[in-house]
């Protein structure tokens, strides 16, 4: 997605916002102005463990971790070519803080700016209501920005590896401008893939994705789950929680995978030699901590029970959160070969 591509949404959304509307929220909070982005305050450092380097694991892991790195250690030495030039090394594995994701009920409201960039006199705000359906659960409606933020560049640290990328901080996208993401029903339409999902079938293969991330696992060819989060179909700014923070969660993992739709996401090849495609994601290369409203204290993989990390994390009146994305860097830092 080019800079030029991203500038024209943004232009376009004066044209959107005056046709587009969603029901009267349940309650939105107003956007927060001291929320902007500070990688050494924010981060949560300890989240770019463990590092492996030419098979020789650094820092605690967990069961996702343990099973990534082990593409790193079986190989510990990696030759590569690019064009003409060839290097060899040794590869070099971490959880890199690459990305953004705002979950707001306030639109246009940029939480790594810290401003309301985009007011809407009422229009496309977030929404919670109640489903009476008996099973006391509730729907949320919220809007989705997404950064590119490579804090390694920005903090200009590591930028001798070939394997980090080179971007500046950038507004990817904002979920304002896409009528999809206000409807579900217009997301099919463009998603029609979505429809073979959602039935009894699909969903009951969600529950072994729910209790794999329960275990610090996830199972990738289940790509239409999000483990405890829901499901990754519609593609749109809808979702059933019950927990408001797994709810965000949730949003945030679904806007990741709605950029990898739109050809927009990319993972490190296993050999580290380059970066593949990703239409559809490989979930367990993904992790996230939640920097706002309030700074979480681990990283957690998608569909991760919000029991299990989401205690206090909700502040009261503060319904915008704020997640960095960790993703699975496999690297081959080496010598260029003349």
């Amino acid at each position: 997605m080019t800079r030029s591509c991203r500038k024209s949404w943004i232009a376009a959304a004066s044209l959107l916002l005056a046709g587009l509307g969603v029901s009267a929220p349940a309650h939105a909070s107003s956007c927060p102005t001291g929320t902007v982005f500070n990688p050494i305050t924010k981060v949560r450092w300890n989240c770019i463990f463990p590092i492996t380097i030419g098979g020789v694991r650094i820092g605690s892991f967990d069961k996702l971790s343990k099973e990534l790195d082990a593409q790193s250690s079986s190989k510990p030495l990696c030759a590569c070519r690019k064009g003409a030039t060839f290097w060899f090394g040794v590869k070099v594995s971490f959880w890199s803080p690459n990305r953004m994701v705002d979950v707001v009920t306030e639109p246009g409201c940029m939480m790594a700016l810290g401003a309301d960039l985009m007011p809407t006199h009422g229009k496309l705000q977030g929404s919670q209501s109640s489903i009476s359906d008996g099973t006391n659960t509730r729907k949320m409606f919220a809007q989705m920005h997404y950064y590119i933020s490579p804090v390694w560049k920005m903090l200009d640290m590591f930028t001798d590896l070939p394997c980090l990328e080179d971007d500046g901080f950038d507004v990817a996208l904002i979920t304002e401008v896409l009528p999809t993401w206000q409807s579900g029903i217009l997301g099919a339409i463009i998603q029609p893939e979505g429809i073979l999902f959602g039935n009894p079938a699909a969903g009951l293969a969600c529950m072994a994705d729910s209790a794999a991330a329960a275990a610090g696992k996830v199972i990738d060819p289940l790509f239409w789950c999000m483990g405890s989060w829901g499901a990754t179909y519609p593609i749109a700014g809808d979702i059933h929680f019950d927990d408001s923070v797994e709810a965000w969660a949730g949003l945030a993992a679904r806007g990741t995978f709605m950029m990898g739709r739109l050809g927009a996401l990319t993972i490190s090849s296993s050999d580290g030699c380059s970066f593949i495609p990703q239409p559809i994601w490989t979930k367990s290369r993904y992790k996230l901590q939640i920097m706002e409203p309030v700074k979480g204290g681990k990283c957690v993989n998608i569909g991760r029970p919000g029991a299990l990390w989401s205690s206090a994390k909700h502040a009261p009146g503060k319904d915008n959160a704020q997640f960095m994305l960790f993703e699975k860097v496999i690297c081959c830092a080496g010598v260029a070969v003349p």
